[in-house]
């Protein structure tokens, strides 16, 4: 069974770590934006196998607009594909939503590009290198006023 609760920063950092900064020191993995953002984990039964992280941010390319940012979404590579991402960006979307925030923005890597426009998510500018993390598409998403899950 796959379950999404709020979690706090510090139950996100071994995910981070494995998945998205492998070979990085783990200090890597806290973010000066960890204490104003939320943060879902994912579970597979009772093992954590995902987070993510919502911060308000403006997008860059619509600075006076209200935003949140996705940021360090992981799930394990041997939980990949059983849907624990994807419940964890719903949740994470309804919640923003219920903030009474409409928009969305992440940095998504070029390989998980897919999984964010299955999701209804789209991609604008060009592809990007983050040194620490490879190329990267700026992906964004408008919500509607109406919750998708929950």
């Amino acid at each position: 069974m796959i379950t999404v609760k709020q979690i706090p920063p510090e139950l996100t950092y071994d995910i981070r770590h494995i998945v998205l900064r492998a070979g990085l020191p783990r200090e890597s993995c806290f973010w000066e934006t960890d204490r104003d953002a939320f943060h879902l984990g994912g579970w597979l039964g009772v093992r954590q196998v995902g987070v993510a992280t919502f911060q308000p941010e403006a997008d860059p390319d619509a600075p006076d607009r209200p935003a949140y940012r996705l940021r360090g979404m992981a799930v394990l590579p041997d939980a990949q594909g059983q849907g624990v991402g994807a419940l964890m960006l719903l949740s994470g979307e309804d919640r923003v939503r219920r903030l009474g925030v409409f928009q969305l923005w992440c940095d998504a890597r070029i390989g998980a590009a897919a999984f964010y426009r299955r999701y209804g998510w789209e991609a604008y500018g060009g592809v990007y290198t983050i040194p620490t993390a490879g190329e990267h598409y700026r992906m964004k998403k408008t919500l509607g006023k109406t919750a998708v899950c929950g």
